[in-house]
């Protein structure tokens, strides 16, 4: 999917700084260039680079009226609650923004284009709808080529759901590229999509063909690509979404893989009763899970110590070198130098 867009404002209400708005935080971070304004009266007026960590300076606002002024062509939604709804409370914000001109970009679950009232309204005033995570239809099954590819693929794993994965894999792909490796970053989530300009989303593929749609994007790339770092999607450990985790681990075939993980976290995040086990433990998992499709070994941890001063971070990123025996960094603090390192010793 191809977003026609240039100048954003992203609805982030009262989720800029929590779980919930990662995907402001992702597309402020990484794509902060088109972004024009940030709507969000809990923060207005602030500096938005002391709540997110991002070099561009961006606006943020109390409602769209405020925005306009900054002639948006388009408004993001930035929050990503669970179930993937719109909110009630910001239907007439959204209907608002595609009134005043401007298109509308969702990663939601519920599709906007499918709502009545917004596609006569947008049809009304010649704008899109853009649905990131409405895939397109195809009924391709993995036949197991991706263990063919001659570029190195590198998947980003979790110990849960939002610990960094894509942060990871966005860190690793643009200091692979200015090490003048020709990399590519393979997005499989809304926020990826938005970042990328394209992807597929795969928690909304039928079950059957996650994997082969992972499979598919994976065998266009051209035949010189040096690295693909994979967005990795939920966790084998998680109770609700393990399964779009063991597709992209089948589909993949990744020749190696990143373990990425929140400091501090110690069970399944808004699951209580689900507890990480021992990290040497985690790693042995996953490889077991490939062990006879693909063997592929866990070479690095991505550790986000964002809860953390960078004393604390240094210390739990040496206390996981000894645990596990792997090099491990926090790729947004310290950098990812250490992980293609370790990536470029291994393949």
């Amino acid at each position: 999917m191809q977003l026609n867009i240039k100048r954003i404002v992203i609805l982030a209400e009262g989720c800029l700084t929590i779980l919930h708005g990662k995907t402001a935080i992702g597309v402020l971070r990484y794509r902060g260039q088109d972004v024009v304004a940030v709507i969000d009266s809990t923060h207005a007026g602030e500096d938005i680079r002391q709540l997110v960590l991002t070099s561009y300076q961006v606006p943020i606002v109390k409602n769209l009226d405020e925005a306009m002024q900054y002639e948006p062509d388009s408004l993001l939604i930035g929050f990503a609650p669970i179930g993937g709804f719109l909110p009630e409370t910001y239907r007439h914000v959204v209907l608002d923004a595609i009134n005043r001109g401007l298109h509308i970009v969702s990663g939601l679950h519920y599709m906007l284009g499918d709502d009545p009232e917004f596609a006569e309204a947008a049809k009304k005033a010649g704008v899109k709808i853009y649905d990131v995570r409405k895939p397109e239809p195809d009924n391709y099954v993995a036949r197991g080529l991706a263990k063919n590819l001659k570029a190195n693929t590198v998947l980003f794993i979790g110990s849960d759901c939002a610990c960094g994965k894509m942060t990871a894999a966005l860190e690793c792909h643009l200091e692979a590229k200015k090490r003048g490796y020709k990399s590519e970053f393979l997005a499989t989530g809304q926020t990826g999509i938005m970042i990328a300009n394209g992807g597929i989303p795969l928690d909304r593929v039928i079950a059957d063909f996650m994997a082969g749609e992972i499979e598919k994007i994976l065998l266009k790339y051209p035949s010189d690509t040096d690295f693909i770092f994979i967005e990795g999607q939920g966790s084998i450990l998680h109770p609700g979404y393990s399964g779009v985790t063991l597709a992209l681990m089948h589909g993949s075939m990744p020749k190696t893989m990143i373990l990425c993980h929140e400091a501090g976290r110690t069970e399944i995040d808004e699951y209580q009763g689900f507890p990480f086990p021992p990290f040497p433990e985690l790693i042995q998992m996953h490889e077991q899970l490939l062990k006879y499709i693909r063997p592929s070994k866990v070479v690095g941890i991505a550790l986000n110590t964002k809860w953390m001063s960078e004393a604390e971070a240094l210390k739990e990123i040496a206390r996981l070198e000894q645990e596990t025996g792997l090099p491990t960094t926090d790729p947004v603090r310290f950098g990812a130098s250490k992980l293609i390192d370790t990536l470029e010793k291994y393949l």
